[in-house]
């Protein structure tokens, strides 16, 4: 069955993404990172947003591409999951288009077993993987971000 989705689509490492835009709090420059003790592995760290804290993840380890670090040219896609902002580091962030996407279609057996990716539709210059960002995060790994962040706000008062 076909629907049509308003899509964030971002680069990395030549692979074009998608998230519905609706997960979508802001885009910002990349920026250094502030460490988040006892966070999981896919934690890069915190970015201090004024009103509110953005907890990072690597993007590019989750969906198995080579990481060498945050760049300069590089940006930082903001989305809203279940109340918590959690940024990816990406390439490019493209802007936003309406697709229509057939949730039927089979996605390849590479990404078969990752819950995260909705859905792959073909745009006029290539594939776009779509990811739900609901299911980004492992159970366990919000667990730990949550007892990190709750670890340093104890320590702040």
């Amino acid at each position: 069955m076909k629907k049509t989705m308003v899509l964030a689509e971002f680069d990395c490492q030549g692979h074009r993404f998608a998230v519905p835009v609706e997960y979508v709090r802001r885009v910002v420059p990349s920026a250094r990172l502030a460490p988040l003790p006892g966070a999981p592995e896919i934690v890069l760290g915190m970015l201090d947003l004024g009103d509110e804290t953005a907890v990072i993840v690597n993007f590019f380890q989750r969906v198995g591409l080579p990481f060498t670090g945050i760049g300069l040219s590089q940006q930082v896609l903001l989305l809203d999951i279940t109340g918590a902002c959690v940024g990816l580091i990406v390439d490019r962030v493209n802007g936003a288009r309406a697709h229509e996407v057939d949730s039927r279609i089979e996605v390849p057996e590479k990404f078969a077993a990752s819950d995260y990716i909705s859905s792959i539709i073909r745009t006029d210059d290539g594939l776009c993987i779509i990811c739900d960002p609901e299911k980004f995060l492992l159970d366990d790994e919000k667990v730990c971000i949550d007892g990190a962040l709750a670890q340093l706000d104890h320590a702040a008062h």
